[in-house]
């Protein structure tokens, strides 16, 4: 149901230089007078009484300048749906007073109040037809969507898989890339998608450096493998030829081990038979001496002659001591023969041929090896470069995945666009709206806004033309709002088209040489 808000009475005093004037608001309500008489001020005192701005609602001190005043004032009696409500708002010794229905209140609780009548910029535009031109395109475009509803997801998917004008709704079966949307944004909103593959750190930008990556490796593989000598199959006959001449080898070692075990054995019996030797002639050398030693007669002290029984003590020592030496001498020649008997029995291995078949069979079996080798590794680097390959075309994969699905969006955001622009363009007659531009550098359709009438950008247009693009956009946000203000149009005289205002006009009308005149009518309904 749509808010009305009527006008009943605006009373000002000292406001802009208008000492004192009460205007008694009709269906129409007209001001006449020469310039700098009031039009303006008049209707300019509403927006202040209620907002504190002018009609564009800019700060606005409404003071005057040309003569002394105790106060400012003005109040406004409206009706909303009905219902009698006065607000007034004044400026006492430099303070700020507000009032609403006689009551002094806060500014807090004096903008609340009006706030719960309507939203401000949206009484702005249609009390002002040339206010909501003045805002930033931003504010426009803001103000425009805030009532249009967004086509629904179903309606802008089918219409992104239209393939003919004539299709109806549920004809339509939605193609690979409105398929795919739709499947996502069942977990997540269109907005997540796009962050979550596209920008800085979305899957695409991780995706494509991970691809470069991927073709790095694949590249440094591919090359180690090409720098590998031919291949040589290497067959199960050449493993088990390698492991036969290890055990050969193996076996050959044992013997070689075996044969140096003898060898050392005879080495250290002939260690053995050379120091026997040696005690043999270091006996037989003591033996001698004492053979050789001359039988004394005399005392070698006193020198006087030994008896018959001295001379035979040093015999029979003498034939003592050889004896001794005798068993000794002997016993060692027997010692010397039997070590010599040990080491016939112990013949010595010649090892160097053991030696030299060994090296051979390890070298053959080394030549086995590196081919295995050679065969194994080349197979390890096929294995690596495959694996490579296949990560690279996995992640291309990927990688054209969140690309589609980033396509898919932009075909979203674009059809979204194309769809609502259409819808809000419906509301208008002679206005044109653009929604959204086209940007080349990324492809998308960013948001923005731009009105034009019969052609012309809203700056270009005269003054009646401005009023008439401001009388369409007051019946679009009347139908977006459900809201019903009266409409302000200053400067009536420059405007010769249709008048179409949902409840009360005021109009401010110059006249050459006129005092201030109101008039009002009553609307033929």
């Amino acid at each position: 149901m749509a808010k009305h808000i009527r006008f009943i009475r605006l009373e000002i005093e000292n406001f802009a230089g208008v000492k004192k004037q009460v205007v008694e608001y009709g269906d129409i309500t007209k001001l006449s007078a020469k310039n700098g008489k009031g039009k303006s001020t008049i209707g300019t005192a509403p927006v202040w009484t209620l907002f504190g701005t002018d009609l564009f609602g800019k700060t606005f001190n409404p003071s005057p300048t040309t003569y002394e005043f105790d106060v400012v004032r003005a109040r406004l009696t409206l009706s909303a749906d009905g219902e009698e409500m006065t607000f007034e708002r004044g400026i006492d010794g430099g303070d700020a007073v507000y009032v609403i229905n006689g009551v002094p209140t806060t500014a807090t609780k004096f903008k609340g109040a009006v706030a719960d009548l309507f939203d401000k910029e949206d009484f702005l535009s249609m009390y002002n037809p040339g206010f909501f031109f003045s805002q930033h395109y931003t504010k426009q475009r803001e103000q425009i969507m805030k009532y249009s509803i967004p086509p629904a997801k179903a309606e802008v998917l089918a219409e992104m898989s239209r393939t003919s004008p004539d299709q109806k709704l549920k004809d339509i079966k939605l193609n690979p890339a409105a398929a795919k949307l739709d499947e996502l944004m069942k977990k997540h909103s269109l907005d997540d998608l796009q962050k979550i593959h596209g920008g800085t750190g979305g899957q695409k930008s991780k995706l494509e450096k991970q691809h470069i990556a991927a073709q790095s490796r694949t590249k440094t593989l591919q090359e180690q493998l090409d720098r590998l000598p031919d291949a040589v199959n290497a067959t199960e006959d050449m493993e088990n030829e390698s492991a036969a001449l290890k055990d050969r080898v193996q076996k050959i070692f044992e013997q070689i081990e075996a044969a140096k075990e003898v060898n050392a054995n005879r080495a250290a019996l002939q260690s053995a038979i050379t120091a026997a030797r040696e005690q043999v002639e270091s006996a037989k050398a003591r033996y001698m001496k004492v053979y050789n030693e001359p039988i004394e007669d005399t005392c070698p002290a006193c020198k006087r002659p030994l008896d018959e029984e001295a001379v035979k003590a040093v015999t029979d020592n003498k034939e003592r001591r050889k004896a001794e030496l005798r068993e000794e001498h002997a016993d060692l020649v027997n010692k010397h023969n039997e070590l010599v008997a040990d080491l016939a029995s112990f013949e010595e291995v010649d090892i160097s041929e053991l030696w030299n078949e060994m090296r051979k069979l390890e070298q053959k079996r080394d030549e086995l090896e590196d081919l295995i080798h050679a065969q194994a590794n080349r197979q390890r680097l096929q294995d690596e470069v495959a694996a490579a390959k296949q990560a690279e075309a996995d992640t291309l994969a990927s990688l054209k995945e969140s690309i589609f699905i980033l396509d898919a969006i932009k075909a979203y955001r674009a059809k979204e666009a194309e769809l609502q622009a259409a819808k809000v363009q419906s509301l208008f007659t002679r206005l044109k709206i653009r929604l959204f531009k086209f940007v080349k550098t990324s492809g998308e359709y960013e948001p923005d806004f731009s009105i034009q009438m019969d052609g012309k950008d809203y700056a270009t247009l005269s003054t009646g033309e401005k009023i008439a693009a401001g009388l369409e956009l007051i019946e679009v946000l009347h139908k977006q709002s459900d809201l019903i203000v009266p409409t302000f149009i200053d400067g009536i005289g420059e405007y010769t088209g249709k008048i179409a205002v949902y409840d009360q006009l005021i109009t401010a009308r110059a006249v050459y040489d006129q005092e201030l005149k109101i008039e009002t009518e009553v609307a033929v309904r």
